[in-house]
């Protein structure tokens, strides 16, 4: 009886507690993943700005070979797998390094993507991320500037304000060792929380209920034996009302008990008297007949 009471018990608070628990990892998780997958985009957006800006100096001074030097030398760090500046019909003019093939097809779909926007409209940036091919991108268009369309080495007019667009992929390797890291101590979170749980149910059950229950049972035995309410053991009054009423009926067995054993006592006192009185009758006729009958003689 008990071993079910407890998986009655148990199990319900176990799977309500511990799915509490795994939902708020798991949301938890995704909120962390978006901040440091959103962190990644913010150092890659950052990484782009300053290579947009160094080849912009460098297109002012119409110093071709100073723009290969910058993307060559930033292609070479070892998170960067791939760098492209593409023009604004979207021909690469100049390209660091060659990424693997699945880097080549992003960029080349943001370059048809950024091609489409309308005239006039200025592209947004745009980011995506490869957890399989362990890579992010981020694609940008270089914006005309005043500055820009009236230096002597530019042929770009005023009314253009895309010059080209720019690409840049990045290693996702510490990002997503970050989050499978993240990802793992959370499970052991939520396996700890999990056996803490069934402990912690476990143990305040066994003491506030089950415990209890084996001393009602213990005086429900030693009750159905003939022992008086005042000889139980003493409880500890965890079970309330329950408890009460089962000393209650306890007593009031007694009590009965008491009664009944008085009336039958009475009762028997009541039929000596009556068992004396009528021998007291039949000794005193038979002396009579005695007496009657030496009369007679």
């Amino acid at each position: 009886m008990f071993d079910n009471l407890i998986a009655r018990a148990i199990v319900p608070v176990t799977i309500a507690v511990t799915g509490f628990v795994i939902f708020g990892c798991i949301l938890l998780f995704s909120f962390i993943k978006a901040d440091m997958t959103s962190a990644a985009f913010q150092t890659a957006d950052n990484c782009a700005d300053t290579v947009v800006k160094s080849t912009r100096s460098a297109m002012l001074e119409d110093d071709q070979q100073a723009i290969r030097n910058i993307v060559e030398n930033i292609g070479t760090r070892a998170d960067v797998q791939l760098i492209k500046i593409f023009d604004q019909n979207g021909k690469v003019r100049y390209a660091g390094q060659k990424g693997p093939e699945s880097l080549e097809k992003t960029i080349n779909s943001h370059i048809s993507d950024l091609l489409k926007t309308a005239p006039g409209q200025v592209p947004e940036i745009l980011h995506e991320i490869d957890h399989s091919g362990e890579h992010l991108i981020t694609t940008r268009p270089i914006l005309n500037e005043p500055k820009c369309s009236t230096a002597a080495c530019h042929f770009h007019s005023e009314d253009e304000p895309i010059l080209g667009f720019f690409s840049i992929g990045i290693s996702s390797k510490h990002l997503d060792k970050t989050l499978a890291l993240l990802r793992s101590r959370m499970i052991v979170f939520s396996v700890m929380v999990l056996f803490l749980t069934i402990g912690g149910v476990t143990a305040l059950l066994r003491m506030n209920l089950f415990l209890p229950i084996l001393r009602l049972t213990y005086n429900a035995e030693q009750a159905a034996q003939g022992v008086a309410e005042s000889d139980l053991p003493k409880s500890d009054n965890k079970l309330g009302k329950l408890n009460k009423d089962f000393r209650l009926l306890v007593k009031q067995r007694d009590q009965a008990f008491a009664d009944l054993k008085a009336l039958d006592a009475q009762n028997r006192s009541v039929n000596d008297g009556s068992d004396n009185s009528g021998n007291r009758n039949t000794t005193a006729g038979h002396q009579s007949s005695e007496e009657a009958g030496s009369g007679k003689d």
